[in-house]
């Protein structure tokens, strides 16, 4: 329902005001940060304060909400409806190296121009010209002459950062592509519409196939472009991601509070987080725990990454599927991060299942996942300021969208408190507390129910 003239006033003021005060907010910390630097002190990279993670998500949510007021919603609504044109011309930049081009420039305040840069690419320049006009509107580029590009903060993370660029394309590849192009016909379909299988997905009806995206991706004989090349972007892309969340991970929850513990790195992959944790825990033992395949690949990298940790004893790299039963029992904690939201319900309760039968009275499930805050908010999360909506609006939104992507590939989700407290419950666990970290993923604590 339309809201009246004065309360639009009411709340565009509101907004003003909230993105005033929290503006001084960022700035003192950004004078704070330079004063830091200045002294040459030791700070943790790529990871703010508090007070500025708070303030981040304060302004993207007004500055959001301002547009949703004074735009056209004509606008506005054909403007979400051709986003994905944005995505898919910031890839073509991205496979075609223009951050790296625009880093190379012997003077980047002046740029590069169209021309070097079609070139480089093979890119037709008229082409070229009005994809990075576009992309320029979008913030990512920033054209410093007429025709004449460099980069901005945004398209700067990917200079010489390989794994950044693989998530940033493997969202663009086919098989994800053509699973959200199937999502409303899956969900308006009643044959599949209340699927929750991971095998009965909007990637079935892309693809054809009664496999789940894993075994899809897994078969041996595969010779498909567009199958070759998820699975060759994959590992890079999930290292990618970790660079947005690791940090917060590390610093956010106390892991030093589980003293010489064992920490089981459940669906660890090559143990990539565990690793990090190792170095900066020292007393932690670990046991990374993967498919075989997967394991030995791992191997190696434990071997250069941290010499003598596998030989020690102090890591284990242990084959293992984890709808199976836990061999390790009595750990002082379960991690799993970006593993639940890949499975419907049903197979998230056989796997914290396994966990639960294993665990002691002082053990816990840490499950490292997006938690998605519904916009009136949770119980378990403090709410945004008012105007904002109690989720921070669409500073909120990335949770949703990631949501949608597992819904389209694995009928897999990014849960709400709620949700995964029902999940839990149903394995004879309860949420403790949810870590809200300095980042998209959060750990939630799970611990055992009384029998």
């Amino acid at each position: 329902m339309p809201v009246s003239r004065s309360t639009r006033v009411q709340k565009l003021r509101s907004l003003i005001r909230l993105l005033v005060d929290t503006s001084e907010v960022v700035i003192e910390e950004w004078e704070a940060e330079e004063r830091h630097s200045s002294r040459n002190e030791s700070a943790t990279p790529n990871l703010v304060s508090h007070k500025l993670f708070e303030a981040r998500r304060v302004i993207h949510g007004a500055c959001a909400m301002c547009i949703d007021l004074v735009e056209d919603p004509r606008v506005r609504l054909q403007e979400i409806s051709e986003s994905f044109a944005l995505s898919q011309a910031f890839d073509t930049t991205v496979r075609a190296g223009v951050p790296d081009i625009l880093a190379e420039a012997e003077a980047p305040a002046s740029g590069v121009s169209a021309r070097q840069l079609s070139l480089r690419t093979g890119i037709d320049e008229k082409k070229l010209v009005r994809v990075m006009h576009f992309l320029c509107s979008g913030g990512i580029y920033d054209e410093v002459g007429v025709q004449r590009f460099a980069n901005t903060n945004l398209s700067g993370v990917l200079v010489g950062n390989p794994q950044a660029k693989a998530m940033q394309c493997l969202f663009g590849t086919k098989l994800f592509v053509e699973a959200l192009e199937h999502l409303p016909a899956t969900l308006l379909d009643p044959e599949t519409a209340s699927s929750t299988s991971v095998t009965v997905a909007a990637f079935q009806r892309a693809q054809k196939t009664g496999l789940s995206l894993f075994d899809f991706m897994a078969r041996s004989d595969e010779t498909d472009a567009a199958i070759l090349e998820t699975g060759e972007m994959f590992p890079e892309a999930m290292f990618g991601q970790s660079q947005i969340s690791s940090l917060s991970l590390i610093h956010d929850f106390p892991w030093g509070s589980l003293g010489k513990g064992t920490v089981v790195d459940v669906g660890g992959g090559i143990g990539s987080m565990s690793l990090t944790l190792a170095k900066a825990f020292p007393d932690l033992c670990f046991v990374v725990e993967d498919l075989p395949i997967t394991i030995e690949k791992a191997r190696p990298i434990w071997q250069t990454g941290y010499p003598g940790a596998v030989e020690s004893g102090r890591v284990r790299l242990l084959p293992h599927d984890f709808f199976t039963e836990q061999p390790v029992q009595g750990a002082a904690a379960y991690f799993l991060r970006s593993v639940l939201h890949d499975w419907p319900d049903d197979d998230c309760v056989q796997i914290l299942s396994r966990l639960r039968d294993v665990m002691s009275p002082e053990s816990r499930i840490l499950v490292a996942d997006m938690i998605v805050q519904p916009p009136l908010g949770s119980a378990h999360f403090k709410a945004a300021p008012a105007p904002l909506p109690a989720n921070y609006g669409r500073a909120d939104l990335i949770k949703g969208m990631h949501d949608m992507v597992m819904l389209s590939l694995l009928n897999g989700a990014e849960r709400t408190p709620e949700q995964l407290e029902a999940v839990a419950n149903r394995a004879g666990l309860k949420v403790v507390k949810i870590w809200e970290c300095r980042g998209p993923v959060s750990i939630t604590e799970l611990r055992r129910l009384p029998v």
